[in-house]
């Protein structure tokens, strides 16, 4: 009876780890629910923006296009933080190397900011003059992200899509 029910609970086990796996990779820390609701802050429609149905589509759209365009260049750069994480796990790091890789990982992360920051000049100009004004008003002012890690403004260093170290949470 005992061995019966040591494999029903690990087949239970199992079956839902499983699909635990199945879900895929969350948006983790940064972005994602936050204080304004799904997304970025007060571009995702926050209290008092009032955003219209078409500017709420117009938003998601570029939100998808900017995600699927910089998808390569954060892929480049975990590829190379990788590269990075080997290079400093040898017996006998070579520091030349190190500073060359870490060089590379700055210039992907520079492109990928100067890409951030036309997305969020693209979302601003959606808004209304009137918007635009409000927007100032929110935590961080200037359409800048909602709150990232600590309580600072920005997407933060949390884990996920973005500039994190792994993966989100899968819920």
């Amino acid at each position: 009876m005992k061995k019966m029910m040591i494999a029903i609970f690990v087949v239970a086990l199992l079956a839902t780890s499983g699909l635990a796996m199945a879900q895929g990779w969350g948006r983790g820390a940064g972005m994602g629910y936050g204080p304004y609701g799904p997304g970025y802050g007060p571009y995702a429609g926050g209290p008092g923006l009032n955003l219209s149905a078409d500017q709420a589509k117009q938003m998601q759209t570029l939100r998808e296009t900017f995600f699927s365009e910089t998808a390569p260049l954060r892929e480049e750069i975990m590829k190379r933080h990788l590269e990075l994480r080997t290079l400093w796990s040898q017996a006998n790091p070579d520091g030349e190397k190190i500073l060359a890789k870490q060089k590379e990982i700055n210039g992907l992360r520079a492109q990928l900011q100067e890409k951030a920051t036309k997305h969020r000049l693209d979302m601003r100009q959606i808004l209304t003059p009137e918007q635009q004004a409000q927007l100032q008003s929110f935590p961080g002012g200037s359409g800048k992200f909602g709150p990232g890690m600590r309580g600072a403004c920005g997407p933060g260093r949390g884990m996920g899509m973005g500039m994190g170290y792994g993966p989100g949470p899968r819920w």
